[in-house]
């Protein structure tokens, strides 16, 4: 799975959750709660407990331009919401000091 940024000419852009090097992709609706131990998303696709699901975060920063971490981590939770699909719970491996400040730089951005 890949979260990167909507190629929209907006000047805001919108989170998307991509399969399959973006072969399926979704962007409407997509809502992302991400942190230190994990993430949380909802999404059109179920995922089965214990599934390793590699997580690419993008954003561009004003200063360094496009940053990209990957991050893998093990499905912990998936059901049905019948409004949007799937909320999922994923729960990342232990990570390094380093991808733990760029995932808290990748979650502040989510957030502005």
């Amino acid at each position: 799975m890949t979260y990167r940024e909507s190629h929209q000419p907006t000047v805001t852009r919108a989170p998307s959750i991509c399969l399959d090097y973006g072969a399926d992709e979704t962007s409407d609706g997509v809502d992302f709660t991400v942190s230190e131990r994990g993430m949380r998303f909802t999404s059109r696709w179920q995922f089965a407990i214990g599934t390793q699901l590699g997580v690419v975060c993008a954003w561009r920063d004003p200063r360094l331009g496009l940053r990209r971490i990957t991050i893998d981590g093990i499905v912990v939770w998936c059901e049905s919401d019948e409004r949007a699909g799937y909320q999922t719970t994923l729960l990342f491996l232990e990570l390094p000091d380093e991808l733990k400040t760029s995932l808290r730089e990748f979650s502040h951005r989510l957030d502005c």
